[in-house]
């Protein structure tokens, strides 16, 4: 950088004496003192290190990302050479198939409906909460598309939501939440509201997600 700096003198002092020249030509004859001259050329020194410290910088941040991303190709191609991919794979693989022995499988979107239903009052029954509305069950897809457009591999699986309107146990309810919890399928509990009053009672959503078997 002091080489940059000594070469940059000689093209301050052709600067100052163009500039010079222009305001004589727009304004007449301009008496530059030492004293200016030297603010002058202050000035513009300090502009002149400003950006050749800024070009530094830059230089130095692209420096070190060149580096971070040898690092990250080095590191990518020491994984690949080890054959982790390959472990890793089956781990997928198995977690996977872990998944899908979670999921709720019919042969029909009705068939999934009431035997999610069925399982929510087989666990209800023996803990004495009885609905005190009829169980309603919804289902959304779970993903309709990737980013890319292309059909997900989970597009297959809907969101299955039972509403619950209960009457308010307090011992009853956690029973039954432990039975959610403890359940081989997976169900989550996505709502609960506990209303105080007279009536007092529960409003639960618990979701489940199926698949048809026609699917596969």
């Amino acid at each position: 950088m002091a080489d940059v700096m000594k070469n940059s003198f000689p093209t301050l002092h052709k600067l100052l004496e163009r500039l010079q020249a222009e305001a004589h030509s727009k304004f007449g004859p301009i008496v530059l003192t030492d004293r200016l001259k030297m603010l002058i050329s202050a000035v513009a020194g300090i502009l002149v290190l400003a950006a050749l410290i800024a070009l530094h910088q830059m230089v130095s941040g692209l420096e070190r990302g060149y580096q971070r991303a040898q690092v990250e190709k080095a590191r990518l191609e020491t994984q690949i050479k080890s054959g982790g991919w390959d472990e890793r794979k089956q781990q997928s693989q198995v977690l996977k198939s872990l998944l899908e022995e979670r999921l709720w499988v019919a042969q029909t979107p009705g068939l999934a409906d009431a035997s999610f239903e069925r399982w929510l009052r087989d666990r209800m029954g023996p803990h004495k909460l009885e609905p005190v509305a009829p169980i309603q069950v919804r289902r959304i897809p779970l993903v309709r598309q990737t980013a890319s457009g292309e059909a997900s591999p989970l597009s297959t699986v809907q969101r299955m939501t039972a509403k619950l309107i209960l009457p308010f146990d307090g011992s009853g309810l956690a029973q039954f939440l432990a039975d959610i919890a403890e359940a081989d399928k997976a169900v989550v509990v996505d709502r609960m509201i506990v209303r105080a009053g007279r009536n007092a009672r529960i409003e639960m959503d618990v979701s489940a997600f199926y698949r048809s078997t026609e699917r596969n």
